[in-house]
């Protein structure tokens, strides 16, 4: 039983004398356990008469709770608007409620205020929101990956999440993300944490928010894995199986599970190799608190490629059978050791020994791409690299020349940079760009590649491969670069005129003219 729930029925034990033979008071700690145990549509059943029975009730302290109640279940619902109303309510019966509930009073009136004139969109199994008119975009993709998502995971857990169409919501920054979770603002951007699947919904950072954007399709499906997760099990699943199993399904609607990038790879053999591994203890209670993107990084490998080694040593079915035991709230690690028939350090062990049998390489200087949480104009800019030593002087140095129009002096210079620090996205971003401005098409395309190989989130790389590929007359290849930065930031207007222009003289007007559409959502 949760702290507030104790807190509720200590209350209402003074206030009745008898809390048992109280109804509403009753009703109230039942339908706080069903929240809890993300049986929401159970406790829906129940507001009806809560609602009747608090509008009716004489005892002020008991009045105050249960409109307090009503206020999360309208928060649960995404109804910020009457939630704020009834925690107003509560608040206006003159009982002192505690820092909790005034926090929750404060970020209801916020989100109230925030989505007060929000737009909705809705399809098969999803409502999805969202404030800025710019984030219009995001709807269709993101709606048709979420359905498609939805039908696979559904096959894949034989399980369909009961009650309302699923919530989902697009934020405009990562401070207002923030209040909606209830956590920090600078932690969010320290762990470079921009969607949260919690209180029944999807909760996601637009793309607009970050200087490149992100991969806000994928996030959007590891977020309903979550979603499948709790909806099924409650919150009886540990935190790195869930997050094992987020990372593991996140591209199944691809047809693809359990893949690590390049980057991933190399520090999860590093980790393993040096003695560096995150414990599982360490990543509670969420992958939100960790300083650095890279330790997020390196928790996601170790669990994504856990959840990999149990399917494959414990059976492909394991997962549902961990999942069924850990419904009765045993130990993870008990549940884990009962369907596999060994014990956890033994797995442990053996899964440290299965991942180094994989051979991955390790990258000496690799690093993590870290998102840049700003506005951003639309525009592509030339990107800054504050490096120090050697790197930063070429780079600087290769930043001169190329501003004098000297495109292969400067390439020298970034080519001398990356000597220092082989993998640096935006070392290899300028490179690209001054063998592209120079007409060397197909150097600029090789170290195009060779970005989006190491970091195939960066859209920036995409954007400018496609550029180079129509230098070289690739027309079918830009369109797939142009079309997979788009994916990754649909705020950048280059992508898709170049996409129109393509589709036009191609005679594809349908298509010429959907890229129009967005392009003038995006323009505002």
């Amino acid at each position: 039983m949760s702290k507030r729930v104790i807190i509720y029925l200590g209350l209402f034990l003074l206030a009745q004398g008898a809390f048992s033979q109280n109804r509403l008071g009753s009703l109230l700690a039942d339908a706080e356990e069903l929240v809890q145990d993300w049986r929401y549509e159970e406790a829906e059943g129940l507001i009806r008469e809560i609602e009747s029975l608090a509008d009716q009730e004489k005892n002020s302290i008991v009045k105050f709770q249960a409109y307090s109640y009503l206020a999360k279940h309208y928060f649960y619902l995404g109804d910020y608007k009457d939630g704020y109303n009834r925690a107003k309510e509560a608040r206006e019966l003159g009982i002192k409620g505690d820092k909790d509930f005034e926090e929750f009073y404060s970020r209801l009136g916020y989100l109230a205020e925030l989505f007060s004139s929000a737009k909705e969109e809705t399809s098969v199994h999803f409502r999805i929101r969202w404030v800025n008119p710019k984030d219009r975009v995001l709807v269709e993709p993101g709606l048709e990956v979420l359905e498609k998502a939805y039908q696979v995971l559904s096959r894949d857990f034989n399980f369909y999440p009961a009650g309302e169409k699923i919530l989902v919501e697009i934020y405009p920054g990562v401070s207002e993300l923030g209040v909606a979770v209830g956590l920090e603002e600078q932690m969010l951007r320290d762990s470079g944490t921009i969607a949260v699947c919690k209180y029944r919904r999807i909760m996601m950072v637009s793309p607009r928010a970050l200087a490149f954007g992100y991969d806000y399709l994928t996030t959007l499906s590891h977020e309903l894995v979550h979603f499948f997760i709790y909806a099924r099990n409650g919150d009886t699943v540990a935190l790195w199986l869930h997050e094992g199993l987020a990372k593991y399904m996140e591209t199944a609607y691809l047809g693809k599970t359990g893949e690590l990038g390049l980057i991933s790879q190399s520090f999860l053999v590093s980790a393993i190799k040096n003695n560096e591994l995150i414990t599982f203890e360490q990543m509670s209670p969420t992958f939100a608190k960790f300083k650095t993107p890279k330790q997020g990084q390196l928790a996601f490998a170790e669990v994504c490629t856990m959840v990999g080694y149990i399917r494959e040593r414990c059976g492909e079915d394991s997962w549902i059978e961990i999942l069924d035991l850990s419904r009765q709230k045993k130990s993870d690690k008990l549940v884990v050791e009962e369907v596999c028939g060994e014990s956890f350090s033994a797995l442990w062990e053996g899964w440290k020994s299965w991942v180094l049998s994989k051979n991955w390489k390790e990258l000496p200087g690799a690093m993590v791409l870290k998102m840049e949480f700003k506005e951003q104009s639309g525009e592509v800019k030339e990107d800054e690299v504050l490096e120090s030593g050697k790197a930063g002087e070429y780079a600087r140095l290769g930043d001169l020349l190329r501003d004098r129009g000297e495109y292969q002096a400067s390439a020298v210079e970034y080519k001398k940079a990356l000597s220092y620090d082989p993998y640096h996205p935006k070392l290899l971003n300028k490179l690209g760009l001054a063998l592209l401005l120079s007409g060397d098409y197909k150097s600029s395309i090789e170290t195009f590649s060779k970005l989006i190989k190491f970091h195939p989130t960066y859209s920036t790389g995409f954007v400018n491969l496609g550029l180079a590929y129509l230098g070289a007359g690739k027309e079918e290849e830009a369109i797939g670069a142009f079309e997979r930065a788009l994916e990754l930031n649909p705020f950048n207007p280059t992508s898709y005129q170049k996409l129109i222009e393509i589709y036009f003289k191609n005679g594809e007007k349908g298509s010429a003219e959907k890229m129009k559409e967005r392009l003038e959502i995006i323009k505002g």
